[in-house]
């Protein structure tokens, strides 16, 4: 099949945090700021491309409650140390802000290369295993979240999230919690080691498939649960002022609120009727050429799609089998590369 332009109408990157700039980020609401003493919540949001999108899921999590300390932004744009020392610009798709992730007091690291997801996931996991974290969370760069402020009483998105993690039978199997699929997502460290963690020969597409359904075919449970809103956005909000209170104490579920909502719901349902690719936003910007690691934008994106379609492939041969529902229809765990593809039947 002939590969479709995956940059339709490509448009430049723009500022959309003028309050930040100026050095004036403004205060969340009252009523959703952490406690001072929490449990420890890390949460892992990858970037790779299209630094609007990471800095609207990061200011979205702040606003909602989670502590700026405990949010992880892993730098997975291969460039090495040019995001640091401030050598690509915004038009670059793997420029990431590094002075304005600091000043909104989350966290930075990064990745030794690029990363596949897989590969990625990997490191969330390696990671979480050096600093003896027994759990974390972690999120797409293309999410943004909300609290709840139709709910009575009313909780923030984080404060539900502890809420999530004080009610938990501990002594379950478990090895994943899933808010709205795995947009947001709780991982227990144990579960992820006891298969091996995730197939890196099956880089990006049915990569969960394979590693969902080993963990269920070693019986842990895969559960679904609701703290907030959660969206899979490929836009931005204008100003990302508009996720910040006018007062700290504004009223609940007002028009701010409402405005909000809707827009970022709109901008996800526009992602999932993209007729040519719903990631389009990963290609957006095609600047940085003459910068340090410069990739070609255009043949980068090509050749994910390749790398793409081949692990679709090793999966496939991988279970013989090429749907995702090799777990329920009886595939085991230690019989992985034995079976016999079920499409030629």
């Amino acid at each position: 099949m002939p590969f479709v332009d995956p940059t339709p109408g490509p448009k430049p990157a723009v500022e959309i945090f003028p309050a930040a700039v100026d050095g004036r980020i403004p205060q969340i609401l009252a009523v959703n700021k952490p406690p001072k003493s929490h449990h420890p919540t890390p949460l892992f949001i990858g970037f790779t491309r299209n630094w609007p999108i990471l800095q609207q899921s990061v200011v979205s999590y702040i606003t909602a409650g989670w502590p700026p300390v405990d949010i992880y932004v892993v730098d997975n744009t291969g460039t090495m140390d040019s995001n640091e020392l401030g050598l690509l610009t915004l038009q670059n798709p793997f420029f990431i802000d590094y002075p304005r992730l600091r000043a909104l007091g989350v966290n930075i690291i990064t990745a030794p290369t690029l990363l596949s997801f897989a590969q990625l996931q990997n490191f969330f996991l390696y990671t979480a295993i050096r600093r003896n974290w027994g759990h974390y969370y972690w999120s797409h760069m293309d999410s943004a979240v909300l609290s709840d402020e139709e709910q009575h009483p009313y909780r923030s998105l984080y404060q539900r999230i502890v809420e999530n993690w004080s009610s938990m039978d501990k002594t379950e199997k478990w090895a994943i919690k899933l808010f709205e699929y795995d947009y947001l997502a709780l991982v227990n460290v144990a579960a992820y080691k006891d298969v091996g963690g995730w197939d890196t020969q099956i880089p990006f597409y049915t990569t969960d498939c394979d590693f969902h359904a080993r963990l269920r075919m070693k019986n842990y449970t895969i559960t679904e649960e609701k703290v907030g809103h959660i969206f899979d956005v490929g836009a931005t909000v204008p100003d990302l002022s508009v996720f910040y209170p006018g007062t700290a104490n504004e009223p609940l579920n007002g028009e701010r609120f409402k405005y909000l909502r809707k827009l970022l719901d709109d901008f996800q349902s526009s992602k999932n009727k993209e007729k040519s690719d719903r990631n389009f936003w990963q290609a957006a910007q095609l600047g940085g050429k003459g910068e340090p690691f410069y990739r070609n934008p255009v043949g980068f994106e090509k050749a994910m799609q390749h790398w793409i379609e081949t692990g679709r492939t090793v999966y496939a041969e991988k279970w013989g089998h090429r749907e995702c529902d090799i777990w329920e229809i009886g595939k085991e765990i230690d019989k992985a590369w034995e079976y016999k593809e079920d499409w030629l039947v």
